[in-house]
Formats: C-alpha cells, sequence, structure tokens
C-alpha cells in the first residue's frame, strides 16, 4: 500500500500513514505531497503512523539529518510518533532525542489511542 497521508481541516491534524518499508526519498517525497495539498497548514498537528512499517533504511547521523532538515510543519506543530515494535520505537526516541530543541513538541507512543490522548495534552 504504501505512505499516505490525510489532511483534516477540520481537526487541525494531518495523519501520515506509513505500510511497507521506507527511506528517505520516500519521505521526502511524501512531505512535498503534505506541503502541495490545498487544505495544509505548516501550524497543523501531526500523527505519524509506523505501525505498519516493515523496514527503515535510516542511520543515526540520517535521522539526524532528516529532523534538522524538517520544514514541513511549523515548530510548535504537536507531533506524535506511533511506534508499536521496539526497534522502531528505538529509532522514533532517537528522534525525539535529535529534536529536542528544534521540535519540541514531539512525542513517541504505542498506539492511535495513546497518540489521540498526547495531541489532546501536549500545550
Amino acid at each position: 500500500m504504501g505512505t499516505r497521508f490525510t489532511v483534516d481541516p477540520g481537526q487541525r491534524l494531518v495523519v501520515l500513514t506509513f505500510d511497507g518499508p521506507t527511506d528517505v526519498p520516500e519521505l521526502e517525497r511524501i512531505g512535498s505531497l503534505i506541503l502541495a495539498h490545498p487544505d495544509f497548514e505548516p501550524s497543523f498537528s501531526q500523527i505519524v503512523d509506523c505501525s505498519g512499517v516493515t523496514g527503515v533504511n535510516f542511520s543515526p547521523d540520517t535521522i539526524r539529518e532528516v529532523i534538522r532538515g524538517e520544514k514541513t510543519f511549523s515548530r510548535t506543530s504537536k507531533r506524535v510518533i506511533i511506534a508499536p515494535q521496539d526497534h522502531i520505537y528505538g529509532l522514533a526516541r532517537m528522534a525525539q532525542a535529535f529534536a529536542e530543541k528544534t521540535l519540541p513538541n514531539l512525542m513517541v507512543v504505542r498506539s492511535m489511542a495513546e497518540a489521540v490522548e498526547v495531541l489532546g495534552e501536549v500545550k
């Protein structure tokens, strides 16, 4: 199925869902599509659902570069990464650590229910 996203202007939310393997070119492609979406605003919150990820091609240096180069959403946007698999959770927590100063509202959780709860709590 690949990577897909939905933009919900009523909830001011973008949900990005990965299904299968992913890499940096795929992240760049989907970022461009989100930016071009007519209902998208950079201040929207974001849920990144990695439940269906089957493989990643990211080194720690790649994760650091992707986080530092992120320009799709605003610095103050609320972001939640859903990572139920241990290895994806570890990579997402690494991204969170790299993003501590530049993307302070980035959280990592294990389920969609937790993501929805966190979005309600993050200020």
